[in-house]
């Protein structure tokens, strides 16, 4: 058999009693019974004789004594010539048998999967809203990164003057010896950093970060960075708004590496693992994060919608 050129019901080449459904590519699993027998016509009954209708009486009609529905000069059930129905005739190709009136389901026919059910080309939440793109997601965090930098430089501003006074101070002195012809001491440069004031103005640091997505993720369902560019965080399983707790954990696995980026010897591993989570949501199937993972949440294009 000649495969199709274009979708529609046609003859199954491997059971010649029924149809099969081809979907312009391939045959599909879809099949139904042949309607193109048709049924054989009933023998016409024997007309009834003039003599045997009572005069004035018209042709046809219903005769005292007869039983309700029966015809004069027919078997009881029979149905005239002009009442048979016609038999059923074979659907066109691109027509399911069953099938009335087209776009109407019938009884048996068969329809296409609902759109949630087929591939879409953007990826989506489980119920169907769209995924940030990677590149929203770097832009967002960039803008969120120079707006909290500012909250902790306004917040910390002892801390961060007290651990980098003297290093200012180094440095340029380091600069006037190397136009002079002489080696920058680069040891010297590193001690004059006040260590406890800068692990001081790192502790507020994480607390801003922490603050500051805490607030805007429970009252915006996004951070002001995501906000210009469209784009909001919510439960992959759930839209809407985080709750406290579920902001939370979305932020847990950022603040421990920023805490073990503190501590000596951990400090290249939780960068590591930090730069890794940054990046992870450029190959993830589901478009995750390291600490989107953790938190259960995605990054989706549209803005959270009210409680």
């Amino acid at each position: 058999m000649q495969t199709p050129t274009h979708a529609g019901w046609f003859d199954d080449p491997e059971d010649a009693e029924q149809l099969r459904y081809f979907d312009g590519v391939v045959w599909t699993k879809h099949t139904t019974p042949r309607s193109t027998r048709q049924a054989a016509p009933a023998p016409l009954q024997p007309s009834q004789p003039a003599s045997s209708v009572p005069p004035g009486q018209p042709y046809g009609a219903q005769q005292p004594g007869a039983q309700p529905g029966a015809q004069s000069g027919a078997q009881p059930g029979a149905q005239s010539g002009a009442q048979r129905p016609l038999p059923p005739t074979a659907p066109p190709q691109w027509q399911h048998p069953n099938q009335q009136f087209p776009g109407s389901p019938q009884p048996g026919q068969w329809m296409p999967p609902a759109y949630g059910g087929l591939p879409t080309a953007q990826p989506s939440t489980p119920d169907g809203q769209p995924l940030a793109s990677y590149w929203q997601r770097v832009g967002a965090f960039i803008l969120d990164w120079v707006v909290q930098g500012v909250l902790a430089a306004i917040v910390g501003y002892y801390f961060l003057a007290k651990a980098m006074g003297d290093y200012v101070d180094q440095f340029n002195t380091m600069v006037g010896n190397a136009e002079s012809g002489q080696q920058p001491d680069l040891t010297a440069l590193a001690d004059s950093i006040d260590t406890r004031a800068l692990m001081a103005y790192s502790v507020v640091a994480i607390a801003v970060f922490v603050l500051y997505q805490t607030f805007f993720l429970t009252r915006f369902g996004a951070t002001p960075g995501k906000l210009a560019l469209g784009i909001s965080v919510r439960l992959r399983d759930r839209p809407g708004r985080l709750s406290t707790g579920e902001a939370l954990r979305r932020v847990a696995l950022p603040v421990v590496l920023f805490v073990g980026q503190i501590v000596p010897l951990l400090g290249v591993l939780a960068l590591l693992v930090r730069v890794l989570d940054l990046l992870w949501a450029s190959w993830d199937p589901q478009k995750q994060a390291l600490h989107d993972k953790v938190g259960r949440t995605n990054v989706v294009v549209g803005r959270a919608p009210r409680p």
